[in-house]
């Protein structure tokens, strides 16, 4: 049931606009029409958001959603990123699961130094790409204390990190195996929430390290890992691959494409207090859990000796080779021009250096090693839809005005890389299906989550606007879903084959999948809504969740179907070597709003761009 707690017939946008809107227009009878406690909903949300939806009086969902899944979120910009570096540094010296068996059969080659005695330990955390700053840092420092249980069998590490963000003072720690964001404003306000338990993959943490074997030597690109003294270690943790190299009592380093992490044994122990919810109803769900350490764990969280039993798998062991943490150009730099999707009310002539205009329908890339010169084109794409000739043309005239060598007689566009997302790449697939322009052997497309067979986004709004409501969806949804009346571009966008759809549209739509395919160089298709922890994220999981969608598949507004607009599917893969990407990102997220991920190569869509061989 969609709507639970019916006081009388709750209509579908009564429903979303408890749900979705800040505005006052919302009143508590129609807050009371219904609880909105969608079963697809709890499927695919975090336990929390699904507890603040339907435990709460409904005369509060307005600021329940509007506070804690746009707050919540927005509080957390760059969470994952910023949990996920401190995860990153305690996996570093964090224990792993073994059988009993395993532990018996190297109790003999084990240091005699007991797990009582593991010291605090500072971790130095190292960003190496600026598209993986955290509040505004690359470089910070996380405190770490075991604990260990009572039978001096197991331990856990509880955490620490803050950070200065403008006026505010952020604390994220890691508290009796619970994750705790600290906010701290100028006001000396503070507020104090749990991390929700599925944020980051705590649970396989343990396990990575569990699988950690002896290795001869390490590269990132072409520089080799240094570990001069010590053993070196590899790793894999959420698809990505880590080196760690031991000092004994000095410490030791873990390192890896993107970021490195200098671990420091501290003299005394480090005090870390479990904060105060601010709901004081709420309990955190645990993150991770005390477990028993190996031989080799508990070296590297001691000092002590890597047993001789990890050192003779040396021998069977071979050099591991991580990425570059800068790609560079591996074809001829070309100017490149970005060009956006549907929702920009503004438009300019001239093309502009930033995307500042475009109304956050474009993120400033940076580092992009194909690109000569980026340029950015602010258009108007409220008042015209995709198929409409006019916006078509601004599409090409832009594109052709990038290189000397374009011919704008024949409309050739040559020598340039053309980056669109969303309803842009419609609109320049449109453009080409009508010969409105055309590229050259020099000129390369690459195309961002765009919708090749519409979005049901389109007709789940003009399902709600003809049912006489008028909601205000407002910035809560990033603009996703807009308001009625419904803008020009929007509706553009219905459903190929759906109801609200005409033959001339599915034509349009078939005509341009064709050119699409036969265009484009390199595409980012999304399976997940999730995406990244951003004050986009919160709009994207709603609209990925009451939109009904023909599949659980797409960012928030495209399925990955529609993305796909008929190319091969097992040309795509999550790897951000992948010429064809299928990442796990929401909509803001594939257009470069949120930077990259920590973690995982499914989340790191600038780094895929700047490796992009086009």
């Amino acid at each position: 049931m969609a709507c639970g707690y019916d006081r009388g017939r709750a209509s579908k946008s009564n429903c979303l606009g408890v749900l979705l809107s800040s505005s006052s227009m919302w009143s508590s009878r129609r807050l009371g029409s219904c609880c909105c406690c969608s079963s697809n909903l709890e499927q695919v949300t975090n336990d929390w958001i699904k507890a603040v939806m339907c435990t709460l009086p409904s005369s509060s969902l307005i600021s329940l959603l509007v506070l804690t899944l746009a707050e919540k979120f927005y509080n957390m910009v760059s969470l994952t990123r910023v949990v996920g570096a401190s995860t990153i540094a305690l996996l570093a010296f964090a224990q792993s699961v073994t059988s009993s068996d395993s532990l018996q059969a190297e109790t003999s080659q084990t240091s005699q130094t007991a797990l009582a005695d593991a010291p605090s330990v500072k971790l130095h955390v190292t960003l190496k790409r600026k598209s993986m700053k955290l509040h505004g840092q690359s470089e910070f420092d996380v405190y770490a204390t075991p604990v260990v249980s009572a039978n001096g069998v197991s331990v856990l590490y509880n955490g620490y990190a803050t950070f200065v963000d403008d006026d505010s003072k952020v604390t994220y720690s890691l508290v009796g195996g619970d994750a705790y964001l600290t906010t701290k404003r100028a006001d000396d306000s503070e507020t104090v929430q749990c991390l929700p338990p599925n944020t980051l993959p705590f649970d396989k943490i343990l396990p990575a390290l569990n699988n950690a074997t002896p290795i001869p030597s390490a590269s990132v690109g072409k520089e080799n890992v240094k570990c001069e003294n010590g053993k070196l270690l590899k790793t894999t943790f959420a698809g990505g691959h880590y080196a760690i190299c031991t000092a004994g009592k000095s410490g030791f380093t873990a390192v890896s494409s993107d970021l490195s992490i200098d671990v420091e044994y501290l003299d005394g122990p480090v005090s870390i207090e479990k904060p105060e919810l601010t709901d004081k109803s709420a309990k955190c769900k645990p993150v991770e859990k005390a477990t028993s350490m190996t031989p080799t764990a508990l070296a590297l969280a001691t000092g002590g000796s890597i047993p001789a039993s990890a050192s003779r798998k040396l021998k069977e062991a071979s050099h591991m080779a991580m990425d570059e943490t800068e790609c560079q150009c591996l074809s001829v730099p070309r100017p490149c021009i970005f060009l956006h999707g549907l929702g920009n009310p503004n438009e300019t002539a001239e093309l502009q250096d930033t995307p500042g205009l475009t109304k956050n329908k474009f993120g400033d890339h940076g580092h992009a090693p194909c690109c000569s010169t980026i340029k950015y084109a602010v258009i108007n794409t409220n008042d015209a839809g995709w198929r409409n000739d006019t916006l078509q043309q601004k599409f090409c005239d832009f594109s052709l005005s990038m290189s000397e060598t374009s011919d704008t007689a024949s409309g050739t566009i040559d020598n340039t890389i053309i980056v669109t997302h969303s309803m842009g790449g419609l609109a320049m697939a449109g453009a080409l299906a009508k010969g409105k322009c055309k590229f050259s052997p020099t000129t390369s497309w690459v195309a961002l989550s765009a919708p090749m067979t519409g979005s049901m986004a389109a007709d789940y709004l003009l399902d709600v606007c003809n049912e006489g409501e008028n909601p205000d969806f407002g910035s809560e949804l990033f603009g996703l879903l807009g308001q009625c009346e419904m803008t020009k571009a929007r509706k553009s966008t219905i459903y190929q084959g759906g109801k609200y759809s005409t033959p001339s549209v599915d034509a349009a739509y078939v005509a341009a999948q064709e050119a699409y395919r036969g265009n484009v160089t390199a595409a980012m298709c999304s399976n997940s809504f999730l995406g990244l922890l951003s004050k986009y994220q919160a709009p994207c999981v709603v609209a990925g969740t009451l939109v009904p969608h023909k599949s659980k598949e797409n960012d928030g507004l495209v399925e990955f179907h529609s993305c796909l607009g008929g190319l091969d599917e097992t040309k795509f893969g999550n790897y951000y070597m992948d010429r064809f990407y299928k990442p796990q990102l929401n909509h803001a997220d594939t257009a470069f709003l949120n930077g990259d991920g920590l973690l995982k190569d499914s989340q790191k869509p600038m780094k895929w761009f700047e490796c992009l061989e086009l």
